[in-house]
């Protein structure tokens, strides 16, 4: 990894040889994190996981989706979620150029986020982040409090769920970060085996045919699951 120091910007700290290691896209990509002075380690963390998952998975990290952790993967910080942007140069910065001018590569800019800056992002976009938090500088600060509240899962966003729910209500639903997962408890593994028994709703018509899973699907941190046992709205938290 090498640090930057640009001018007028923050100190940057990069990966140099991510883009050696293979992906099942072929697509190759460094990767850089901003950070202020003193909290290098905290980027060299968010560059390592990112690493991990595509020496692992032979992937680059999506743009523009946020990956949330159920937890903060800072020690004494808020910070649970990784999210690739644009950087704040543009193009000079995130794209590499062979000498004839042909992009053969990028710089993929990492952003750490608390798990309601994601919430945020990731129905928002970037962009509406940056705009709420009142500048992107605001959002380097690892020890920072929430520089915005999570509105919950977009209205349309999916919901999975058994055909048992025409009949029961959901006892068990799970938020993994980008769409619901939900089961009566009344499946058994053969009748969850057959893909016939499953179909897919709206987060707007689960909550409108299950109206007291709305706090539930507001708050819900990625990884966790509320355990229901009536319609009162009170739910029990099952972390992953």
């Amino acid at each position: 990894m090498v640090e930057k120091r640009p001018a007028g910007g923050p100190i940057t700290v990069m990966t140099s040889g991510a883009s050696l290691m293979p992906t099942d896209s072929g697509e190759r990509v460094e990767l850089a994190v901003e950070v202020l002075d003193g909290q290098q380690g905290a980027a060299r963390v968010a560059l390592g996981i990112v690493c991990d998952d595509m020496a692992t998975n032979r992937r680059v990290p999506p743009v523009g989706a946020p990956w949330r952790n159920s937890e903060p993967f800072l020690t004494g910080t808020r910070i649970s979620a990784i999210m690739v942007t644009p950087s704040r140069w543009g193009a000079s910065f995130d794209d590499v150029r062979a000498d004839d001018g042909a992009v053969i590569g990028h710089v993929r800019t990492l952003r750490m986020l608390t798990d309601a800056e994601a919430g945020f992002a990731s129905t928002k976009g970037w962009d509406a982040l940056v705009a709420e938090a009142g500048s992107v500088d605001a959002l380097l600060d690892v020890t920072r409090d929430d520089a915005a509240s999570s509105p919950g899962l977009a209205g349309n966003a999916p919901v999975f769920l058994s055909k048992l729910h025409a009949e029961h209500p959901p006892r068990w639903i799970t938020f993994t970060g980008s769409d619901l997962q939900s089961v009566t408890g009344l499946e058994s593994e053969e009748y969850m085996n057959d893909s016939a028994n499953h179909e897919v709703w709206s987060v707007d018509s689960f909550v409108a045919r299950f109206p007291w899973v709305a706090a539930f699907v507001r708050e819900a941190k990625s990884g966790q699951t509320g355990l229901f046992t009536d319609a009162s709205g009170a739910y029990v938290l099952e972390d992953d």
